[in-house]
């Protein structure tokens, strides 16, 4: 149990340092980081991304063989012929996409109606708000990328980056317009002329979320250091390290609520921790705890 209340207290007072701002971390710190996890999304989250990431697929698969018109067309014809050629007829294809759409849908209601608070409020709170820092990091994200700032130097990011959010906004917005387009073109609902022009939305709006994916891809799954943030997509958490070095407001308001759970925990076991002198009051967010158990 000392032991255990010790190694809580080294790590409360190496939390306190960094919680003054960021800054270079010895290897030791790494490595202490590092081996640390927090937990960044729920099941919800988790459940609704992978849903949205097959059902983009699956979407985007065919929706690009069946704008087929000279105007309008995307893939080539071989791609084209090759899906037709798996569906057997047009209709079939039409059919399958609709099928899609609609289970997309239902499942973004579901989520809306049922995840409101937990979830949705949420995602506005953290995905749809951009500040100061927000801006200033897509010109600094450009030099970091480049070699020319270190992370250290980078502005400081809350639970997403200012990155995140602009492609949370474009897939927002692009939802809206899928969702009022799609039923129109489906079961031509209006004059010829709505339809076209649902068509041609539908178009913008599908190929803003491609272009999207294909960065977000890019730098969740391929580029090494966001790579974390790929992997938290499947465990719903990430290692401490990469909190502090890209999103470190989140990293602090998590830390200190942490710390306000110790005071009080502890303060009921009438453990006493200096370093917990320190703590102040922050908003309400979730947060990974120690297991203390007396041995």
């Amino acid at each position: 149990m000392g032991q255990r209340i010790s190694k809580l207290n080294d790590d409360i007072a190496l939390d306190h340092d960094l919680l003054k701002g960021p800054r270079h971390l010895t290897f030791d710190e790494k490595r202490i980081l590092a081996n640390r996890v927090m937990k960044k999304h729920g099941v919800g989250g988790v459940t609704l991304h992978w849903v949205n990431a097959i059902s983009w697929f699956l979407l985007i698969f065919t929706g690009t063989a069946l704008l087929s018109a000279s105007y309008l067309q995307f893939a080539p014809d071989w791609y084209i012929n090759m899906m037709d050629g798996i569906f057997g007829t047009r209709s079939a294809m039409l059919h399958f996409h609709i099928a899609v759409g609609v289970f997309w849908v239902t499942t973004l209601l579901l989520y809306g109606i049922f995840g409101y608070k937990n979830y949705l409020l949420d995602f506005i709170k953290h995905d749809l708000t951009i500040d100061k820092d927000d801006i200033n990091w897509f010109p600094a994200k450009a030099k970091n990328l480049a070699g020319k700032l270190s992370h250290y130097q980078m502005p400081a990011q809350g639970t997403y980056n200012a990155g995140q959010k602009a492609y949370a906004v474009v897939v927002a917005f692009s939802t809206v317009t899928l969702v009022i387009t799609g039923p129109i073109m489906a079961f031509h609902i209006g004059s010829t002329t709505i339809i076209q022009w649902a068509m041609m939305l539908h178009f913008v709006a599908t190929m803003s979320v491609f272009a999207g994916v294909f960065v977000h891809v890019y730098m969740a799954a391929l580029f090494p250091e966001e790579r974390p943030a790929f992997f938290s997509m499947i465990t719903g958490k990430v290692n401490e390290l990469y909190a502090y070095l890209h999103h470190y407001k989140w990293w602090k308001e998590i830390k200190n609520e942490e710390h306000m759970f110790f005071a009080e925990e502890l303060k009921k076991d009438g453990i006493h921790l200096p370093e917990l002198e320190q703590c102040k009051n922050i908003k309400d967010h979730q947060a990974h705890v120690y297991n203390i158990e007396e041995k």
